[in-house]
């Protein structure tokens, strides 16, 4: 649950103070968004001073960081500070601490695109998908995971945050901790229905994926442990599915499963639905037909083809 927070006095707030209380653990933001928020912010606040008033932080001190610190870094990177940088000052917008974001309109780089970026971005093909979903090297946890991803079009956090206890198996569905700590329902397929029941094996507690039988880290939380096993981190699956897959992310089957439902006719609003995204704006990446889709419309109006 989020706390409460009272409006500062606009003479009170600090950077120090706001990034704080943007970052605090109230808030249930997923770990990899928190590392990622205050990578940006601590040097926000490095660089003009946790005293410096918030109010008086202008575009053009944002500008001067992001080009004292990032200017050297890839496209991406750069737009991903940019993003964290309007994500807080719109948090202080909403909390009217300030009145307008001087994040706003800041310089996003366009992405460079090489021929192997192109490669990777790319969907798979049903053929590739099923390729993966039936790979006999890998375990039947690996192909689980990725069939589970590709039915729900979830995020893979989401996924591997998941718990036994959270599935609603009778119906095939579970609530996933979305993007800002919200409760989600996600949906898969009587085929993942069967691999669950094989992989569970009557299992009725702990972490969904586990990590194959070994030591116990002492690191980990005991939310995460399941006997002498622990729960399958992001890392390790994101490695596994690289190496199957020629190098692919796991972020490419929530890309894949949301592009072939609109290749299929399916409604966009239900499509939006299903992604949980806010905004038709925000599946706009999604909704452009793959390069399989082109090349079979293409034969499709191919006159020779025709005349067969």
């Amino acid at each position: 649950m989020v706390a409460e927070v009272s409006p500062l006095h606009p003479s009170d707030e600090t950077l120090a103070t706001t990034v704080d209380l943007f970052l605090d653990p109230s808030r249930d933001l997923m770990a990899s968004t928190r590392r990622t928020y205050d990578k940006t912010l601590s040097a926000l606040v490095e660089e003009l001073g946790g005293d410096h008033r918030l109010a008086d932080v202008t575009r053009e001190d944002l500008d001067e960081l992001l080009r004292a610190r990032w200017d050297h870094v890839a496209p991406a990177t750069w737009n991903r500070h940019v993003a964290v940088l309007a994500s807080f000052f719109t948090y202080c917008v909403d909390r009217e601490w300030l009145m307008v974001s001087p994040a706003r309109k800041l310089e996003r780089r366009k992405l460079r695109r090489t021929p192997a970026k192109e490669r990777q971005d790319q969907v798979f093909t049903h053929s590739e998908r099923d390729r993966l979903f039936t790979l006999r090297s890998a375990s039947l946890r690996d192909r689980l995971l990725w069939r589970i991803l590709y039915d729900t079009a979830a995020r893979a956090e989401e996924i591997l945050g998941l718990d036994v206890e959270n599935l609603d198996r009778p119906i095939n569905q579970a609530v996933v901790k979305g993007k800002g700590g919200s409760a989600e329902r996600v949906y898969w397929t009587s085929e993942t229905a069967r691999l669950l029941t094989r992989y569970l094996a009557g299992r009725k507690s702990g972490p969904l994926f586990l990590t194959h039988r070994g030591a116990k880290p002492a690191h980990a939380a005991s939310s995460d442990r399941y006997g002498n096993q622990t729960r399958l981190s992001y890392r390790r699956a994101a490695a596994i599915f690289k190496q199957a897959s020629g190098g692919a992310t796991l972020h490419k089957l929530r890309h894949s499963a949301l592009t072939h439902l609109v290749e299929a006719g399916e409604d966009i609003a239900l499509v939006r639905a299903k992604s949980r995204h806010t905004s038709l704006r925000s599946l706009e990446r999604y909704t452009n037909p793959s390069p399989a889709a082109i090349a079979e419309l293409t034969d499709r109006h191919d006159p020779n083809r025709r005349r067969k």
